[in-house]
């Protein structure tokens, strides 16, 4: 019994970056992590991965498919099977862990930026339609909470929730570490020589100098 293993996979998916030819290669797993790590550590809300995770998951269902028939069949398996499988249902555990974590930390930035998310024309092309949904109702029982024990009891000039300094943004100008996944640049940062990132180097950088660059995947966070 011939069972493929899903991080043995790697994605070949039209207009990812992992298609081009001065980019590493990269398992379906490798590049759900790589994308939880940007998430986790850019200080805005990043292009939802929505294909990438749509593949995963249907992989995922397909394995978990496989496995229930071949478990009704214990008998015509061989040991060689038996392991085989096993190491797949370990691997199927851990993607779905990965895609859990994905999703928990889009949610605590949506739950943080969600005026912004809905006011910002940038960040709201990089939402899902789910994700924009959220951001809705966020903002509806925010918004309504605020009223019903506060606003509600000041002077309706001072009961405004869209003025400008009311809304939390994230901070692109903060640094963050990144990897480098392939050279490129130059890196333009103020008061400074332009800097071009060799492939395998780390820095420490601004990330709206280099955010141009992990949009494209050549570099991670880390």
């Amino acid at each position: 019994m011939e069972a493929e293993s899903l991080v043995d996979r790697p994605s070949t998916h039209p207009g990812e970056v992992e298609d081009q030819e001065d980019l590493p290669k990269e398992k379906l797993s490798e590049q759900l992590i790589r994308h939880w790590i940007n998430e986790r550590f850019a200080p805005e809300v990043l292009a939802h991965q929505e294909e990438l995770l749509e593949k995963i998951l249907s992989r995922i269902q397909q394995q978990s498919l496989a496995l229930d028939v071949l478990s009704n069949n214990p008998e015509e398996l061989s040991s060689d099977d038996h392991f085989r499988l096993m190491l797949i249902e370990t691997e199927i555990e851990h993607l779905r862990y990965i895609c859990k974590a994905y999703a928990r930390c889009r949610m605590h930035k949506l739950d943080k930026f969600f005026d912004h998310c809905l006011m910002d024309p940038e960040t709201r092309s990089r939402l899902s339609k789910v994700d924009l949904e959220y951001c809705s109702r966020e903002q509806t029982l925010v918004h309504n909470l605020l009223y019903d024990s506060v606003l509600d009891q000041l002077p309706i000039k001072y009961r405004k929730l869209d003025e400008d300094h009311m809304i939390i943004r994230p901070n692109l100008d903060q640094s963050v570490f990144i990897i480098v996944r392939s050279s490129c640049g130059p890196v333009y940062i103020p008061h400074e020589e332009p800097l071009m990132l060799e492939k395998g180097s780390i820095h420490f950088i601004n990330y709206r100098s280099i955010k141009s660059f992990l949009e494209s995947g050549h570099v991670k966070l880390g």
